[in-house]
């Protein structure tokens, strides 16, 4: 006699899940179709002023005009840039907390025995913003005024020339480990706190070479200070046209460096997909595009996927050197 009443109790189980899925599908609907109606916060792993804030608030001020909210930056610095993805990382997935951070987030797991967050499982690709070439400067009073001279020297005097880098395991210095190993030299590497220290100590021959952004280098080259040998980037820079790419007498040789926006993992996509294609929008902004470009960084753009083919490459080709040259950070 009770048969029917234990088909019920589960049937009635069937039906509150099932209404508690639709509230759910059509609250993501209706949170994805509204998006955006209030401030997002980029937030950014360096200190106010550096390459990655400038690109960050440039890309906000455009975006703001494109989407018709606010977009504040906000700089939470600490543990190479780690802190800020941990906290990205943890965020609601609503589309409105975002990581801008650069190539090194790709390599820091490789690098670290600890890292806060998992890249691919707690961070979702919106799109690669700009990318940036390094460039190869040495101290004026060094005898070598091309990439040939450097390595022929580098060679006649091994263990003897250093050059800085913005830390251990950052891009440059990675890049660094590369071009010594194509070219069969020994130059010492000297870790920095940044950019800046790293190419005033190249300017008072401190240190001998510094591969660092284009940017940062600039004030320095066109000042006599130091002098440019190679860009880093697949060709000559537009604003050092006259310096040659690395690559020129190093074919395959390589440096430069990404910035690219990630949001929390499980964002919904409707969601990433408008901000992707307004963040395209804002991209396509000639008078953004210019500003980028002065700061010696070049738009790139595209979709979600090609920033996680950018990942994975990039953690295939430097996994290569930090295993070989045994690179571990602190």
């Amino acid at each position: 006699m009770d048969k029917p009443n234990n088909l019920i109790l589960p049937l009635a189980r069937m039906i509150v899940t099932l209404a508690a899925l639709v509230s759910c599908l059509t609250s993501h609907a209706q949170t994805s179709a509204n998006y955006p109606n209030r401030t997002i916060r980029f937030v950014v792993p360096y200190a106010a002023g550096g390459g990655t804030d400038i690109f960050a608030r440039l890309t906000a001020q455009e975006l703001s005009k494109e989407i018709g909210q606010t977009v504040i930056v906000d700089n939470v610095v600490g543990a190479a840039g780690m802190v800020a993805g941990a906290l990205v990382a943890k965020a609601v997935p609503d589309g409105y907390t975002i990581l801008v951070d650069q190539a090194s987030i790709a390599t820091n797991p490789l690098l670290y025995d600890k890292v806060p967050f998992d890249l691919k499982k707690d961070l979702e690709p919106v799109i690669i913003g700009v990318s940036l070439d390094n460039i190869l400067v040495v101290n004026p009073s060094l005898q070598a005024n091309s990439i040939n001279d450097l390595i022929a020297l580098a060679k006649s005097r091994p263990g003897v020339l250093n050059y800085a880098s913005t830390g251990i395991g950052s891009p440059q210095h990675l890049a660094m480990e590369i071009f010594k190993d194509k070219t069969g030299t020994n130059i010492v590497h000297i870790p920095y706190k940044g950019g800046s220290p790293g190419i005033m100590a190249t300017s008072t021959n401190e240190v001998q070479m510094f591969l660092i952004s284009v940017s940062t280098a600039l004030p320095f080259i066109k000042s006599g200070k130091v002098r440019a040998l190679g860009n880093g980037g697949p060709k000559r820079s537009p604003l050092l046209p006259e310096v040659p790419a690395i690559a020129e007498s190093l074919p395959g040789f390589q440096s430069t460096n990404w910035l690219a926006l990630f949001a929390p993992a499980g964002t919904p996509k409707p969601i990433i997909q408008k901000l992707n294609g307004a963040l395209q929008k804002a991209f396509s902004n000639p008078a953004l595009v210019d500003q980028l470009k002065q700061q010696g960084m070049i738009v790139m753009g595209g979709s979600p996927s090609e920033l996680s083919n950018t990942i994975n490459r990039d953690s295939d080709y430097f996994g290569k050197i930090i295993k070989s040259a045994g690179i571990k950070a602190e």
